[in-house]
């Protein structure tokens, strides 16, 4: 498992005045909407390549979450911190996406499969060469990557809160809007799939 990165939460080192920020960006200032992504694109940018799995795709979701941050500000009321509200509205966006690949997947593989096809000509590969479909190979990481790939949207996005931005439960449970226990059971669950898949190799 990757190492956590630096934990956001901490704020001991915060450069910036957040609250100062935020007030003046939701006044229209875009100068100072522009300091707070330059402060927190780097982590939103990390916890979406952690849940899309494609650097391109991820600039992608994370310009959208920047819209949507700006058009939504003004309902950032400050009964939460603002790295909580952002990292909330980012990592539903990273959700919808992948909801969106997985459902343009299945019908593109549906296409693909015509019913008049003869059986024969069906490439036996074309269901198994999805990243998320792919064989194990012998490599500890693409079995990692194979493994992570097999969860469900939430359990990954969840683990990656934890393990690599180093959230604590209670915050995880405030980003993905659930119960501290669903986040101790998804933690849990995602650890021992992992875990079960790299046994394997042995």
């Amino acid at each position: 498992m990757a190492a956590p990165a630096s934990n956001p939460v901490n704020r001991d080192d915060e450069p910036i005045d957040v609250a100062r920020l935020v007030h003046a960006a939701q006044g229209g200032d875009e100068q100072a909407f522009g300091e707070l992504m330059q402060a927190y694109h780097a982590r939103i940018y990390a916890v979406l390549i952690g849940m899309v799995r494609n650097a391109d795709d991820a600039r992608d979701v994370s310009q959208q979450v920047w819209i949507k941050v700006w058009s939504k500000l003004d309902t950032f009321k400050g009964d939460a911190n603002f790295y909580t509200w952002l990292y909330r509205v980012a990592t539903f966006a990273g959700l919808d996406f992948i909801r969106r690949r997985d459902r343009r997947r299945e019908t593109e593989i549906s296409d693909a499969l015509e019913p008049d096809r003869n059986a024969d000509d069906i490439v036996p590969t074309s269901l198994t060469s999805r990243p998320d479909h792919a064989a194990l190979s012998a490599e500890v990481q693409d079995v990692f990557e194979q493994a992570l790939q097999t969860l469900s949207p939430e359990h990954r996005t969840t683990l990656i809160l934890r393990e690599v931005e180093g959230l604590s439960y209670d915050e995880i449970a405030t980003v993905m809007k659930c119960r501290r226990g669903t986040v101790m059971s998804r933690i849990f669950y995602a650890r021992k799939r992992i875990q079960q898949a790299l046994e394997d190799l042995r």
